[in-house]
């Protein structure tokens, strides 16, 4: 909405403002492909607007939005790729499954085919979802088996047809050739690479997807550009850190707060502090309480060397900075917080 007043304002051009959408429409569908969580979407959106340079718009948005660590990340290519071959996108909420369809046909074309409310087009299973016997025939039972398990829901098997119900379950050279209702009389671009195929077997619907990738990445786009590599010593992700063993830190960020710490120690007491006045009943409802030992009464609990995390609750900090690591480690992951701990070890002298 904030770009959209900028726009509005012209602050930026039309273009600008359609490059923007396209830009946030390929990182989200990107990791709906992936399968990343959509909670990591809130924290990322909630200060997205402060990240933009008014003088450099789209880029510093996608710069920005590149850099992106762990959950928060925006798909690279092959990832992508690789997700969506196998993905079974049949099963998908309809609203994306029509969406994903409806890209890809219309992509690039004059006289586009909706297909959003329109009871003439349906989904189509090429290899079907119920197969006529002359499949397994034609296929033999391993490739039969294999299509029918592995990709049956994918994208390569998948395609819009307006006769589904003449094409049904029946082999795949009827299907293609089925007079005015076939997929060599289709005006589908989904159907075009079927028109001309002399079977359906796993090769055929391997060529099929790669096709369909090669669009994809021309539809959903990742930008073409340089972003700055993080030098090997300067500040890097917990989960993604050296062992800690007899190393100090220069400082760490954590939810985007610089802490002014040298010792793992202390930072093991903040970030537990900090999470236990974030949700305190998250210790208690999962096994966090007893990894960190937290207790009112250090003596009950016989933590050893009891450090106070608030005025009421201790912890044990005998422990070596490996363990304050898998521990620190251990919390986040339960408080689904992986990208919220950086830290930047000391230079050595």
């Amino acid at each position: 909405m904030k770009v959209y007043e900028d726009y509005s304002e012209n602050v930026i051009d039309k273009a600008t403002f359609i490059k923007v959408l396209d830009f946030i429409q390929s990182f989200t569908w990107r990791r709906f492909i992936v399968g990343l969580p959509t909670n990591a979407l809130n924290k990322i959106f909630m200060t997205l607007y402060e990240k933009v340079d008014k003088n450099d718009y789209l880029l510093s948005l996608q710069k920005w939005l590149l850099k992106r660590p762990g959950s928060q990340r925006f798909p690279k290519n092959k990832e992508v790729i690789e997700s969506l071959k196998l993905k079974d996108v049949y099963n998908i909420k309809s609203k994306n499954r029509t969406y994903l369809l409806e890209r890809l046909e219309n992509f690039q074309n004059n006289e586009p085919v909706i297909i959003e409310g329109n009871a003439d087009i349906t989904i189509e299973h090429i290899f079907p979802q119920n197969p006529d016997p002359k499949w397994k025939v034609d296929l033999g039972a391993d490739e039969y088996n294999l299509i029918k398990e592995t990709y049956l829901n994918t994208i390569g098997n998948l395609t819009l047809s307006g006769n589904n119900g003449k094409l049904g379950n029946k082999p795949f050279v009827f299907k293609r050739g089925l007079e005015n209702a076939g997929y060599k009389d289709s005006r589908l671009w989904l159907n075009k690479y079927l028109s001309i195929a002399d079977k359906w077997d796993k090769a055929e619907i391997e060529r099929r997807f790669d096709l369909l990738a090669e669009r994809f990445l021309k539809i959903w786009q990742m930008p073409e550009i340089e972003i700055e590599e993080r030098d090997e010593n300067n500040e890097v992700n917990i989960f993604e850190a050296e062992d800690p063993k007899h190393k100090k830190l220069e400082y760490a960020i954590f939810f985007d707060q610089k802490i002014e710490v040298n010792q793992v120690a202390k930072l093991y007491v903040e970030v537990f502090k900090q999470l236990f006045d974030l949700q305190p009943e998250t210790f208690f409802t999962t096994d966090l309480a007893e990894k960190i030992t937290l207790t009112k009464n250090p003596k009950e609990g016989n933590p050893r060397q009891a450090v106070a995390i608030n005025d009421t609750y201790f912890i044990e900090g005998n422990i070596d900075n490996i363990g304050k690591f898998e521990k620190i480690k251990h919390a986040l992951t339960i408080f689904d917080s992986e990208d919220e701990l950086t830290i930047k070890y000391a230079e050595k002298e």
